[in-house]
This record gives structure tokens, C-alpha cells and sequence, in this order.
């Protein structure tokens, strides 16, 4: 590691810009659902990944990739799986195969992936990652901070699977990943890349 001070820089900003994000409210949605060992392993490598991707271009990602784009397209696959969740209970049933043990895990995998690809935290650890030379610290201090708010989505997911019925559990988790997609649109719109 290059330095304490790039590292902590790093898990600060990330774990701070995390509290709220989209990708936390998901990890809250599929936790109420599913085992949390396997959601907490699927999300914290979806971000990981996001983030070596994010180091390894630096900064020149502003210059190759529209980033809005891939926001909008982010944005409108949320908004889709809150509407599938939504579908009455029975036909999911009949529609959706036996979940096998993996499932969860590819399941928070690729939404914390798509969730975090051109989200703000990746666009800070590509300008931390420039701008302080420190890739390694950066890297892993934003990976630990991805963790850490993992972690606490699972638990405050795990507190509202005890307190609320499964029906309104369904109606939440649609709501919130709804709510990810209309962020995640509304702040590429708004604010930009």
C-alpha cells in the first residue's frame, strides 16, 4: 500500500457517499429475502469490482465512456425489477425457477455491479485514484468501505424481515429498488456525469 493517508481518504469518502446510496437500499431489499452470507459476497464483489475498474482507468474513463448513458440504462433496469417484484405472488411462483444457493449471490452480484458501473462513489475512486497516485490505497480503502456499508444494509435488512410480513416485504423491496432506478435517472440528469 502506498500510504495511510490515500487509504483512509479513500474509505472515508467512499464509506460516507455510500450511506443512502441505491446500492445500499438493493442490498437492504435483497437481504430481507435471501441468506445474508450470500447477498453480503454477492454485493461486496459486484462493488469490488466496480471499483478495480474505476482504479484501474483513472481518470481517463471521463474522456472514453458516456457515463450518462450507463446511468440512464442503470436507472431503467432498477425501475424494471422493482415492476417485476410487484407481480402478483402466485405467477412468481409458477414464473421463477427453484432458487439454488448461488442464486442470491449472482443475484446481488450483478445488481451491486450495475448499481455502482458510473455511479458517483466509482467516479470518486477515478479521481482519487489520479489525482493522489495511490491506486493500491485507494483501492483498498474504498473496498473496505464498500464493505463496511454492506454489512450494515445486511443487518438493517435482516431487522425489517423480523417485523414485517412477507407481502409488505415484497412492497417494500419493490419500492426501493424502484426508488434506486428513479435516483440513479434523476442524478444523471440533474447533477451529470
Amino acid at each position: 500500500m502506498e500510504g495511510i493517508a490515500p487509504f483512509a481518504a479513500a474509505f472515508l469518502l467512499i464509506s460516507v457517499m455510500e450511506l443512502g446510496d441505491k446500492t445500499q437500499l438493493l442490498v437492504i431489499s435483497l437481504s430481507t429475502k435471501h441468506r445474508p452470507l450470500s447477498v453480503a459476497a454477492g454485493a461486496f464483489l459486484g462493488e469490488t469490482a466496480v471499483t478495480a475498474i474505476g482504479v484501474a482507468i483513472g481518470l481517463a474513463i471521463a474522456t472514453t465512456v458516456p457515463v450518462l448513458y450507463v446511468r440512464l440504462i442503470s436507472g431503467a433496469l432498477f425501475i424494471g425489477f422493482g415492476a417485476w417484484s410487484l407481480r402478483p405472488t402466485a405467477e412468481a411462483k409458477e414464473a421463477e425457477p427453484e432458487e439454488t444457493p448461488r442464486s442470491p449471490f449472482f443475484k446481488a452480484l450483478g445488481l451491486a455491479f450495475l448499481a455502482e458501473l458510473g455511479d458517483k462513489t466509482m467516479i470518486a475512486v477515478i479521481g482519487l485514484s489520479g489525482t493522489l497516485a495511490a491506486p493500491l490505497s485507494v483501492f483498498a480503502g474504498a473496498s473496505l468501505g464498500l464493505l463496511m456499508i454492506v454489512l450494515i444494509s445486511i443487518g438493517l435488512g435482516r431487522v425489517l424481515q423480523r417485523y414485517i410480513s412477507a407481502r409488505w416485504l415484497r412492497y417494500l423491496g419493490a419500492g426501493l429498488f424502484i426508488a434506486a432506478g428513479v435516483l440513479t435517472i434523476l442524478d444523471a440528469v440533474l447533477v451529470g456525469p
